[in-house]
């Protein structure tokens, strides 16, 4: 298992001086147009080791969730500067598409050790395994839990609340029980409880439509010679 650095100090100071307010410091310094020289030079990569995290010394900026990223601007362009890392490190030219994701979890990190290629799918997948987003895998597992023994969404929600001084909503948890989030954490009851739901719906779907009245007779041709209209099942 990779073990990592803690955050470099001058990240947290930027984060910091964000949330005071302070205006982001420019990625790039006023006399460089372009850094054009190997990305590796402001890269703290602590002697080659492999298993620590290699810190970017140069500027952050604000990722797509608004955490702080390694960038570097490259004619004009600004970049992920693990990015850069890993195709000058790998050879490969990252496609539209690519993610790339860190076993280390830090999204500042530049060792190309720590980089793995992937979809942003599989890159959900890591933060949800991880429990970087989402509920922590005990508190599902004891949702689970309830809902096994057949309690509603509405009683787990409640119970949650009151046990875990956790709020979670009622539709979340109705969507647990139908396997739509949270499947990758094993749960057998909720995968039988689901196959047998798609099985009644499938039989539901297989009974014929209900037998319909309908009159046959032509209305401008009146009774017929009993006295009464002809009715017939369809």
């Amino acid at each position: 298992m990779v073990t990592s650095r803690k955050m470099p100090q001058h990240v947290a100071d930027q984060r910091a001086a964000v949330a005071a307010g302070n205006k982001n410091k420019q990625l790039t310094r006023p006399n460089e147009v372009s850094e054009h020289y190997d990305v590796f030079r402001r890269i703290d990569m602590h002697m080659g080791d492999k298993q620590v995290c290699w810190e970017w010394k140069g500027a952050h900026g604000l990722g797509t969730r608004g955490e702080y990223r390694p960038r570097v601007c490259i004619d004009q362009k600004h970049y992920y500067v693990y990015r850069v890392v890993y195709q000058l490190y790998t050879g490969y030219q990252l496609q539209k598409g690519d993610v790339v994701r860190h076993t280390c979890d830090h999204s500042w990190c530049c060792n190309p050790y720590h980089m793995i290629i992937g979809t942003q799918a599989d890159n959900v997948k890591d933060m949800l395994d991880r429990e970087r987003v989402g509920m922590k895998h005990y508190q599902v597992k004891r949702i689970m839990q309830m809902l096994e023994i057949g309690c509603t969404a509405k009683f787990v929600a409640a119970k949650m609340r009151e046990g875990y001084n956790f709020v979670v909503d009622v539709s979340v948890i109705k969507k647990i029980r139908l396997r739509t989030i949270y499947k990758h954490i094993p749960w057998p009851w909720g995968d039988a409880y689901v196959e047998v739901l798609k099985r009644r719906k499938a039989e539901l779907a297989s009974v014929s439509k209900p037998a319909i009245l309908t009159n046959t007779n032509n209305p401008s041709d009146g009774d017929d010679e009993d006295g009464e209209d002809k009715d017939t099942i369809e």
